[in-house]
């Protein structure tokens, strides 16, 4: 049983992906604190050659979960769509991913957790990533970094943690307690896949998974994802 854990991310990009894919299931942190200036209510999008964010208008505070985020203005919506439609609009499948996109943003989203889970669930479901799905909220577990990672672990049964380089420095502390807990943490290793995007400008790599989409296409972003997956 390999597990790993994540806060949500908006429109996550392919090395997020990459982990999650990996693994048997995934948590995902609706109720850890949101940090400002990440990647968890923002992305970044190919426009002309450049990394832009889109970002979601949130009532980021200090302390704040996840869970405690609402909406700032009801305009957000719109907003996105048209940056996505002025940045992809002569990438080669902007009508088909256009669509669906509209589809999206037309649903309800009472929270931006919600909007934020559902853009991970349809990139899951586009790119063929089949894992048992669960919100860390759902366990009522407390704990810090670490810790908390660790207490999931054991509520779902996990034998083995896909942990992100990111976490390599704080997680050092605590592999003792997963080593006592017989689960052994696996260090995930991602590089990045090279895809066509727009000739006119150099490659731009870390960019949301619909850059991936939008150059192309489902049927052929699912074949670079997985041709790409190092076991």
């Amino acid at each position: 049983m390999l597990v790993s854990i994540h806060q949500p991310s908006y429109w996550p990009w392919l090395g997020l992906l990459d982990k999650i894919a990996k693994t048997d299931t995934f948590i995902l942190l609706d109720n850890a604190q949101v940090v400002k200036g990440t990647y968890q209510y923002r992305n970044i999008f190919f426009c002309s050659g450049e990394a832009k964010f889109i970002t979601l208008p949130v009532n980021l505070k200090l302390g704040l979960s996840f869970n405690d985020l609402v909406f700032n203005n009801a305009r957000w919506k719109a907003e996105h769509l048209n940056k996505l439609h002025n940045y992809y609009l002569k990438a080669p499948y902007f009508n088909v991913v256009y669509s669906e996109l509209e589809t999206f943003y037309s649903r309800n989203y009472n929270k931006p957790i919600d909007l934020l889970k559902e853009t991970m669930l349809f990139s899951f479901e586009r790119l063929n990533i089949n894992v048992d799905f669960f919100l860390s909220s759902q366990f009522g577990i407390s704990g810090f970094k670490g810790e908390m990672v660790l207490n999931l672990c054991k509520a779902v049964g996990a034998t083995h943690y896909l942990a992100g380089r990111g976490s390599f420095e704080y997680m050092q502390e605590y592999i003792p307690m997963f080593e006592e807990s017989k689960i052994q943490i696996i260090w995930h290793e991602f590089n990045h896949p090279f895809y066509r995007q727009d000739s006119r400008f150099p490659f731009v790599a870390g960019l949301s998974c619909l850059d991936l989409f939008f150059f192309q296409g489902f049927e052929k972003a699912r074949e670079i994802f997985w041709g790409n997956i190092i076991p």
